[in-house]
């Protein structure tokens, strides 16, 4: 499958998270299964990377198939015995009747339904071939059997499915053709037919031993994949964004307040003498410090287009989006006494200093930050332990 995991994952609240999918791959997946948040979001990945795919193998089977339906007017000499024998119409009924639903049903169904759509249509497919090739055994006309064979293989291919439906759909090949044998084929004919299901059966197990080998590999690629993307883009300490990540969320988010002239609120957030902390209290109490104030810092970024960050060392950022001077005030305050209240195995308390501004047209990211982290300073320089907005 094309690597498309880059393009694949985001940073919305249902994107997977470095340690569930960690997590998920300790745990292991043999039976091709992850934790719902996580299968919905690969199943999501699968339906992109499969589009492109399933559609030109869609196309070469559906070119194939009208093919054959235009030849049986030759190979059933349609113009001398018209009109046909009902079991004869019953197999143009069927072959034309399936190449205009597959033609049709992937216009019908919503884009995203991919797996849907690739398991009706392929089950079409099958009904259609089970019941023709039958049809053309009982009245003595040589069919190929191989295209079975090659169909019932055929469910593993790239087509949308993931492998327990690529499964089920290659065992419904198997029932249709077997039922359409007992129905249709006289007696006399039963064990050619029992010896192409024979062959049937072997490719199963075969094909699908290659389908689950290349899943397994699919889906641990994903799980690295996320775990490699969350480790660029987020603080392995606290977590939160780091500032690449930060900043190419703001910049967007700047960019589309100011053509929208939507409010906008950008905070820089200092912990006050944190070096001083360290040095009494040592590194690792500096760490979990860090991380008690991210936790505090984080939840006042809650919205789908807010970012909480770390900046780096004791600094922080927080973008509040659709949010007013006034509003962003009230939830700054409140981190800020939260976060003197944090309560430090050390027994020492934090405290912190904000510089907020709000977006004024259209500025840059560069401006916005410049503008706020001159009123961190400020904040610092009038006794620290306050928010000064601007």
């Amino acid at each position: 499958m094309p690597n498309t995991l880059a393009t694949s994952f985001h940073t919305g609240p249902d994107a997977p998270t470095g340690e569930a999918c960690e997590a998920q791959l300790q745990q292991g997946f043999r039976q091709l299964r992850f934790a719902p948040a996580l299968e919905a979001q690969y199943q999501r990945l699968v339906v992109a990377e499969a589009q492109q795919p399933a559609l030109i193998i869609t196309l070469a089977a559906l070119i194939i198939w009208g093919g054959f339906a235009i030849f049986d007017v030759v190979r059933l000499d349609l113009y001398a015995t018209w009109p046909p024998a009902p079991d004869i119409m019953v197999l143009l009924g069927a072959r034309w009747l399936a190449l205009l639903l597959a033609c049709l049903l992937p216009r019908l169904i919503r884009p995203e339904l991919l797996e849907a759509k690739a398991f009706t249509v392929y089950l079409l497919l099958c009904l259609a071939v089970a019941l023709t090739a039958v049809i053309y055994k009982a009245n003595g006309i040589p069919s190929a059997d191989i295209a079975q064979i090659v169909l019932v293989m055929a469910a593993f291919l790239p087509i949308g499915l993931r492998f327990y439906r690529a499964l089920a759909a290659s065992i419904a090949m198997l029932a249709f053709t077997t039922i359409a044998g007992v129905s249709v084929l006289p007696p006399d004919l039963w064990q050619g037919q029992m010896m192409l299901l024979a062959v049937m059966i072997m490719a199963v197990p075969v094909a699908a031993m290659g389908a689950y080998l290349r899943e397994y590999a699919h889906r641990r690629q994903f799980l690295l994949g996320a775990i490699l993307l969350h480790q660029a883009q987020f603080d392995p300490l606290t977590d939160l964004a780091n500032r690449r990540l930060f900043q190419r969320h703001a910049a967007a988010a700047i960019a589309h307040a100011g053509r929208t002239d939507e409010p906008l609120v950008l905070a820089v957030i200092d912990i006050d003498h944190f070096k001083a902390f360290n040095d009494r209290f040592g590194h690792n109490a500096g760490d979990e410090a860090l991380r008690q104030v991210a936790n505090v810092i984080g939840d006042t970024a809650r919205r789908p287009m807010d970012m909480a960050a770390r900046l780096g060392g004791e600094e922080f950022a927080v973008l509040l989006y659709g949010t007013g001077l006034d509003h962003a005030r009230s939830i700054l305050e409140t981190m800020r006494n939260n976060i003197g209240r944090i309560a430090l195995p050390t027994g020492a308390s934090l405290s912190v200093s904000i510089g907020a501004t709000a977006l004024d047209g259209l500025e840059t990211l560069d401006q916005i930050y410049d503008r706020a982290d001159n009123l961190l300073y400020a904040s610092k320089n009038d006794g620290r332990d306050r928010i000064t907005l601007g």
